[in-house]
């Protein structure tokens, strides 16, 4: 069942995150991507909060978390920015597709420090990915 809900979830993330970034474009038409990614951030706090309070009834962050946690909420937000920035400059389109290629990053330090297996159908979707992104960047 924990699977089921996982992959409910990601189907989630991909609607979401594929109508926002669609959306972003047409933002821009009055907003600048500074003011777009400040939206987004505010958007996150109006649901992290409410979800942070439901969930464990607090705001409560654990200290011993902040050394790893930190860096991650900066490293998304400055990823934020450049997706923005690069959105601002380029098609929606071949902006989100490309955007995609982090795959194959995560996929070899998954690799390289947690040692997760990398079979040859691993092998083939980062293959794909990186020809995927290459065909679909083509203008």
């Amino acid at each position: 069942m924990k699977s089921i809900s996982g992959w409910f979830f990601l189907a989630g993330y991909i609607v979401l995150v594929g109508v926002a970034s669609f959306l972003q474009k047409f933002s821009m038409k009055e907003l600048n991507p500074y003011q777009v990614n400040f939206l987004m951030t505010i958007g996150m706090a109006v649901t992290a909060i409410p979800a942070l309070l439901i969930t464990q009834g607090n705001l409560n962050v654990p200290i011993k978390s902040l050394p790893l946690g930190a860096p991650v909420g900066l490293l998304m937000a400055l990823g934020s920015i450049s997706y923005v920035l690069a959105l601002s400059k380029m098609e929606v389109g071949t902006a989100a597709a490309v955007s995609t290629s982090y795959i194959v990053l995560v996929v070899l330090l998954s690799r390289i420090f947690l040692g997760e297996h990398l079979d040859w159908l691993k092998v083939t979707g980062i293959a794909l990915t990186i020809g995927g992104v290459a065909l679909l960047s083509l203008e």
